[in-house]
């Protein structure tokens, strides 16, 4: 009897909680309503080849981070293709010719076309960033090469929204309401 007292109780204190919630203008941390949509406001595709399918699918992630920046400038009926070529290598070695320290080198070559499909700019971006290589251990070098991706990707995003946003966009491109998208990553060569 008592344990069923406590459990209508607790429910009523829930209740309770809850419509004191309401009124007083809670709102879920998941999701507020100033967040709830990013508007797509020009369409943008990612390429590379199926080795950085990881990167262009995180340098879309990071661009999408970048999208209000970039659509205070960007015209809503412009598209950018983005077309990545990522490599690593060593650059520094010991006397025993064990790899001292690697590189990663990220270019994305960046095409914006008008609403007609006429190319309107063209950059050419780099990154570089290099990491230390522990030959005696497999874990810290991984751990090492993820972290100078990571780094790759984020600047290389920066960098391209910085070009965007600096870009001159000539008097014929329209400013319409063109629906916005970001197509998918495609990973062909």
């Amino acid at each position: 009897m008592y344990q069923k007292l406590s459990n209508m109780l607790r429910i009523k204190y829930l209740v309770l909680a809850c419509l004191l919630m309401v009124g007083c203008g809670f709102e879920p941390v998941y999701q507020p309503r100033t967040m709830a949509k990013t508007p797509q406001v020009f369409k943008l595709a990612i390429s590379g080849n199926n080795d950085n399918a990881y990167t262009s699918y995180k340098l879309r992630r990071e661009l999408e981070m970048w999208l209000p920046t970039i659509s205070q400038k960007v015209p809503h009926s412009l598209k950018v293709e983005i077309k990545l070529e990522e490599a690593y290598g060593d650059i520094a070695f010991s006397a025993s010719a064990k790899v001292l320290r690697s590189q990663g080198h990220l270019t994305a070559h960046v095409l914006v076309f008008d609403n007609r499909s006429t190319p309107i700019h063209k950059a050419t971006l780099d990154v570089v960033s290099s990491y230390t290589v522990d030959s005696s251990e497999e874990f810290p070098t991984m751990a090492a090469e993820s972290g100078a991706r990571e780094r790759l990707i984020r600047n290389l995003a920066q960098d391209i929204t910085h070009e965007l946003s600096l870009m001159n966009v000539p008097e014929h491109v329209s400013d319409e309401k063109v629906q916005g998208s970001i197509v998918d990553v495609d990973n062909r060569a």
